[in-house]
């Protein structure tokens, strides 16, 4: 089994990651439980420490950043010494347009995507795995909807993809359902921003990735 970090970080399931995406996603489990009301903290301390930065807490990146995009890259700049750089990424949403854009940042050799989202736009994330593989061969997706309805958006982790005949399933990493997949045509609707977290010295390919894709930066 692939180790999801070199090769084609393509594992048995099919899931090929983000660079270091597999690592992210064992260092975010690492963190949980999230701490009430700190989903944004939450995310960008797993990228943090993936990375390789000492960061004491969910506190101390919530003391810096608030609940804001904007102070979510303000605290991860400051607490990686300007190491880590937050690009963001806005834009119309649609599918074709969020699968280029994940495409095109498996070339960097590490990168966080963390996206804030309404959950009540996703399915289910225990949605039974043969529905989920129907979907890749057929591009149908499942009928089961999402139970979990906030009243505000959340901050989640992006981490791969699985890439059918028909169908592209999204790996997401919440501090609610640990890793599920949603097909992308699901996570597009629930997107409202991300924020594209890659070492400084690739601060330009996060942005090229970006506007390739039909986005802003």
């Amino acid at each position: 089994m692939s180790s999801g970090i070199d090769g084609d970080r393509t594992g048995l399931s099919g899931r090929r990651w983000l660079p270091g995406g597999e690592h992210l996603v064992a260092v975010a489990r690492a963190e949980l439980p999230q701490q009430d009301g700190l989903a944004g903290p939450f995310t960008a301390l797993a990228a943090l420490r993936a990375a390789g930065f000492d960061v004491a807490g969910q506190d101390e990146v919530a003391a810096l950043a608030g609940a804001t995009p904007e102070g979510l890259s303000r605290a991860i700049g400051t607490l990686s010494g300007g190491r880590l750089v937050a690009v963001p990424a806005t834009g119309e949403w649609a599918p074709q347009s969020l699968f280029m854009l994940l495409a095109a940042l498996w070339p960097l050799p590490r990168v966080a995507v963390i996206a804030e989202v309404d959950p009540a736009e996703f399915g289910a994330h225990d949605t039974p795995e043969r529905a989920l593989l129907d979907y890749l061969d057929t591009g149908i997706p499942p009928l089961w909807s999402s139970r979990w309805r906030p009243a505000e958006t959340q901050f989640v982790l992006v981490a791969g993809m699985r890439i059918g005949t028909e169908g592209t399933l999204v790996s997401i990493m919440d501090s609610r359902h640990g890793l599920h997949d949603q097909p992308v045509e699901w996570l597009a609707a629930a997107l409202k921003r991300m924020l594209v977290v890659v070492d400084d010295g690739d601060t330009e390919s996060a942005v090229a990735a970006i506007t390739t894709a039909g986005l802003w930066s």
